[in-house]
């Protein structure tokens, strides 16, 4: 997870710079108008000290907000009290000049030649900050907007990619639907094959965004050109591995797991990712299938062990991602492994697609979806 401020990644230090000045000179007219209200009795001292404190003050409150954001308020009530006591400070230390009980012809003529300075200054600083701030609002639209046609385009992608899937492949049926939880999911499901040999399975590639997105594009490539060279699965995961392993980022990895048909019985894989849950018609309880291989992704090259289980008739297997786990509620408690397993175990008799909208609006009810959720449900028939 990163920790950088997402306002120092998505604007540019030029944009920053600037916007900064803009709110330097649009506070710093408060100076001006404040000598205004004195009738242009501060000394020069005094009047251009204030500009500096008003507008930096300002400047460091904006600063404040950017680096703080929801906990602004945490600095902003220190830095207005310590803003308060050096204007106070200030004006004790540069008292304003006396009202004069009368004005003489040339007073009068010095009177308004600073209230037209300090009019003429307003001006000028609204103008320049304006110019400021519609500068930085063009070239960060100008950047949204085309970050916003590449995301679009990678949301398109993503859709292709990652579509529903209803299908029945010899006495297999299966549903799965992918939920991604921003504009781009690093989440994958599929299926693939004949009724003699398919595999189905889950992929969860670990960040949010584009570039776990792409890395899942990746992922669904290899895996379907593994699968079509005919290699046994027994070897798919370490081979998925190698593949994957040079074309990442360092710190991004997958976790993932399938279910193969091959023979009589399903092969069962798994890479760091959670148990898949397992049905049994005949005893009416709900078993894991654990594995304790890394995720994919970790090392270079690494042995994936597999196993094989022989389903019966009413079988229900469940493969998701760990947001359907992770899903918290108000007090900060995770849906979890054993809440998944209760819905699984209440509605397993219900068409495949009943059960799916089950788990999801059980999942809603407990708490926001913050990560990508994807299911992919197997029913043997």
């Amino acid at each position: 997870m990163s920790t950088t401020n997402p306002f120092k990644r998505s604007v540019t230090r030029s944009s920053s710079l600037l916007f900064l000045l803009g709110v330097f000179f649009l506070f710093s007219t408060v100076a001006f108008a404040a000598d205004i209200a004195d009738m242009g009795r501060q000394p020069a001292l005094l009047l251009t000290t204030s500009v500096l404190i008003t507008g930096s003050s300002t400047v460091i409150y904006a600063v404040a907000g950017f680096v703080l954001r929801k906990r602004f308020w945490m600095a902003f009530l220190p830095l207005f009290a310590l803003h308060l006591f050096l204007m106070h400070v200030l004006f004790r230390s540069i008292p304003t000049g006396p009202q004069p009980a009368q004005l003489d012809a040339a007073q009068i003529l010095q009177m308004h030649q600073r209230l037209r300075f300090d009019a003429r200054a307003i001006i000028l600083g609204i103008a320049l900050g304006y110019i400021c701030f519609l500068y930085v609002s063009i070239t960060q639209a100008s950047r949204y907007f085309r970050a916003r046609a590449e995301i679009d385009l990678a949301v398109e992608i993503h859709r292709v990619l990652v579509p529903l899937i209803d299908a029945k492949i010899g006495e297999y049926q299966f549903y799965g639907r992918s939920s991604a939880s921003g504009d781009v999911g690093g989440d994958l499901i599929d299926l693939a094959g004949s009724d003699e040999h398919w595999v189905a399975y889950v992929a969860d590639v670990a960040g949010h965004g584009v570039a776990p997105g792409v890395v899942m594009g990746m992922i669904k490539s290899a895996a379907r050109m593994l699968l079509s060279s005919g290699d046994d699965t027994r070897h798919f995961l370490p081979r998925l591995n190698e593949v994957l392993y040079p074309l990442k980022k360092p710190d991004m990895f997958a976790t993932f797991c399938f279910l193969a048909r091959d023979g009589d019985g399903l092969q069962v894989g798994l890479a760091g990712h959670p148990a898949i849950l397992h049905y049994s018609a005949r005893t009416n309880e709900v078993t894991l299938l654990e594995g304790h291989n890394l995720p994919l992704g970790i090392l270079p090259s690494a042995e994936f062990a597999s196993s094989e289980i022989r389903p019966e008739a009413g079988d229900v297997f469940a493969m998701y991602t760990d947001g359907f786990l992770e899903t918290a509620n108000a007090a900060g408690e995770e849906f979890g492994l054993t809440r998944l397993s209760e819905e699984v175990q209440k509605h397993c008799k219900e068409p495949l697609d009943a059960l799916f909208l089950s788990i999801q609006k059980s999942v809603a009810r407990h708490g926001r979806q913050f990560d990508d959720q994807s299911l992919l449900l197997i029913r043997r028939l």
